[in-house]
């Protein structure tokens, strides 16, 4: 059984790199990582039928095997954005994601779910066959799959080479077999790991399109890369292109702007990458105190080198989270400054939601201004922009009395508690008197023409919903907006499939309730593939919800869905010690399926408390664990039960395997792209206790 335990490890590593460097490289946001977990489930499964039926190939070859696919899945998801001259940075079409992770997810998934279906065969054709031993296959896997996460998480999230991983197929290695043939293998593994590990740095030149790397770190959060190309540095952080060298004339706007909205700044919070220059711009006033806050201590640290001597003891460098020093500081500022790209992924949209923006308000004086930018249009903003636009504004007008719009294409906002009047914002540029190399008091005069600012608070529709933590409508808008380069004649009424699709889903699963009535083991696979479905969808909502309150969710989903497999491996041995004792009745699965809506009803009712709880990590550890216990006391339950049917013992475990990641691969389709960017958490958590509810009514009739 020690080898399910290896296979684990090397799975969950595996999987926890190629998903960050796909999310980071590809996609950009934390619902494309659903979606690509949702293709690494589909081929897993697909990998355990197929092999139930292909020949066995020896753990030693599967070694070898393992570490060459991964280095060519990474490899491949680090080169394949050229084929479409796509930057590094930009985010791809939905479409292009989701064929780039058949073919980048879908091999090392694959190999993962046959290694376990044929695993499972050989240690079968040597033990004696019993029901309880297809559990004990899945619960020896989480116990591994745990320890991996849990070594990312704390010793190994933050390489800088995700080749580094490529040798980990060696632990298969340390099985009994010939000396001579575990030399010659893991000098085979060996030399295709060092070949990759060497080859990463023109790999990643490659990508970058040429440009010379200047560093490459790594970070819990992401990997950090300084480029210079054409005597342009660029600063990319987690796939981001987060500052440039060649923005200064975007300084000088953005941060003399933001400050002429303060007749006296002594005080100034400024959130975002200081690496930018706008740290410098600011520094020309006579502030008093500066506080630069970051979340990232790598990126922190590289700032700390960067910045001139002269400049080093007038700065206060602070890594933390941003939503977490102000909720806990006691500090007030004349001005807090945020300069964060535009919300295309959680991690971000969390910074313009309602419940950060109040945040922001506590920590201002009374007379304090607080400054952002978000992507706009100038003169003329097309319909999904004023979208867009309006549910940011829509959501700080439920938070600031007063607020002043620039209209640029990275259009200013200024927050105040009080009136502010662009004429005062002229008369206090003239006053500081800033020595400016590109930005003039011409230039101010002109960003505020009455004009502009008419039109563009005319073109804002308030009926456009608030961009809110628990409902992210900042980051669906955004989306869109970004979708729209790549399909310019679709469109989408959010209305419409905010209706409508919970209805569809709701008409599917009374569908299929009834087609599993029709023969008892067609309803066995169907209860799985709801256990699957819904397994995922908690999944994919504590996800969503660690990222909203932490930010951390890249450097700590190994922890979650460690704990996951540990509660599934808990609840697989809970069931297989009383199997015997179990009644497989229809009241024991209406009843399991009321408990899984339960516990889930249970955290629609906790997330109002959530912004009280300080240690709101530990509340999402506890229910991926308990949520796994649910998942793994349906594995014997439905194994018991399948086997009763005179299936195949050999192919018992790959059946029930391939259904539950079959019902995972749909759940991450359905959380990912329809439920939690469009309905919300909330709804989200309420539709899929309500068709677990449907399902438990469904197994009183069988």
């Amino acid at each position: 059984m020690i080898i399910f335990i290896f296979l684990g490890i090397v799975a969950s590593i595996f999987q926890l790199t190629i998903l960050r460097e796909f999310t980071f490289s590809i996609a950009k946001n934390e619902l494309a990582l659903v979606v690509a977990a949702g293709f690494w489930f589909l081929f897993g499964g697909l990998g355990s039928v197929v092999g139930g039926r292909l020949k066995r190939l020896p753990s030693s070859l599967l070694a070898i095997s393992f570490s060459l696919i991964f280095c060519l899945s990474i490899s491949a998801i680090h080169l394949v954005k050229l084929l479409t001259n796509f930057s590094y940075y930009e985010s791809a079409s939905l479409g292009f994601s989701l064929l780039s992770a058949v073919f980048l997810i879908g091999p090392g998934s694959f190999l993962i779910g046959y290694s376990f279906c044929t695993l499972s065969r050989a240690y079968l054709d040597k033990h004696p066959y019993t029901p309880k031993t297809f559990s004990r296959f899945f619960a020896y896997e989480a116990i591994g799959f745990f320890i991996g996460g849990v070594l990312f998480t704390f010793f190994l999230s933050s390489y800088s080479n995700p080749f580094v991983f490529s040798f980990l197929p060696l632990l298969f290695l340390l099985l009994p077999s010939g000396a001579v043939k575990r030399f010659s293998l893991a000098l085979a593994i060996t030399v295709v790991s060092l070949t990759f590990f060497t080859g990463f740095k023109p790999i990643l030149k490659k990508e970058l399109k040429q440009a010379e790397i200047l560093m490459r770190k790594g970070s819990p959060y992401g990997p950090i890369i300084l480029a210079r190309q054409s005597g342009v540095e660029s600063l990319y952080v987690n796939g981001s292109l987060a500052a440039s060298s060649e923005d200064k004339a975007w300084n000088e706007e953005f941060i003399h702007t933001s400050l002429s909205a303060l007749s006296r700044p002594k005080k100034i919070l400024y959130i975002g990458t200081f690496f930018s220059g706008q740290v410098q711009e600011i520094l020309k006033y006579n502030i008093e105190r500066l506080d630069c806050l970051d979340i990232n201590p790598v990126l922190s640290a590289l700032s700390r080198e960067r910045i001139s001597q002269d400049l080093k003891g007038r700065v206060n460098f602070i890594v933390d989270d941003p939503r977490s020093y102000l909720r806990t500081v006691e500090e007030k500022y004349d001005g807090i400054i945020m300069s964060m790209p535009a919300p295309a992924n959680l991690a971000v949209n969390r910074y313009f939601s309602g419940e950060f923006f109040e945040l922001v308000k506590r920590r201002l004086k009374s007379e304090g201004v607080f400054s952002f930018h978000i992507p706009s249009k100038r003169d003329i903003l097309s319909p999904l922009f004023v979208k867009f636009n309006s549910c940011i504004i829509n959501t700080l007008d439920k938070v600031f009395l007063k607020r002043l719009l620039i209209p640029l294409d990275s259009m200013i906002v200024l927050a105040k508690k009080g009136d502010i009047a662009p004429k005062d914002l002229i008369d206090n540029f003239s006053r500081h008197n800033i020595k400016t190399d590109y930005f003039t008091i011409y230039h101010l005069i002109d960003y505020l023409d009455p004009g502009r600012r008419s039109y563009l608070e005319n073109m804002l529709n308030k009926k456009v919903g608030i961009n809110t933590d628990l409902n992210p409508r900042g980051f669906l808008y955004f989306s869109l907006l970004e979708q729209a380069k790549f399909y310019p004649n679709f469109s989408l009424d959010v209305k419409k499939i905010k209706y409508f699709g919970p209805r569809i889903l709701i008409a599917i699963f009374l569908v299929l309730s009834l087609l599993s009535l029709v023969k008892k083991k067609i309803s066995v696979f169907f209860n799985t593939v709801v256990i699957g479905f819904s397994s995922i969808g908690l999944t994919a909502l504590l996800f969503i919800l660690f990222q909203l309150y932490s930010g951390a969710l890249f450097w700590k989903m190994g922890i979650l869905v460690g704990l996951f497999m540990v509660g599934l491996s808990s609840g697989t041995h809970l069931i297989n010690l009383i199997a015997d004792k179990v009644s497989l009745k229809k009241t024991a699965l209406v009843c399991f399926y009321f408990l899984w809506a339960g516990f889930l009803f249970s955290l629609f009712l906790g997330l109002k408390y959530l912004n009280q709880i300080f240690y709101q990590e530990f509340i999402f550890y506890g229910y991926s664990l308990l949520g796994g216990v649910l998942t793994g006391c349906g594995y014997p339950l439905f194994t018991k039960r399948l086997g009763s049917y005179k299936t195949d013992p050999k192919v018992v475990a790959a059946h029930i395997y391939a259904a539950d990641l079959t019902g995972a691969f749909l759940g991450t389709l359905t959380f990912s792209i329809l439920f939690i960017p469009f309905l919300g958490v909330n709804s989200s958590i309420l539709i899929l206790a309500f068709l677990l509810s449907l399902w438990a009514i469904k197994n009183v009739f069988g």
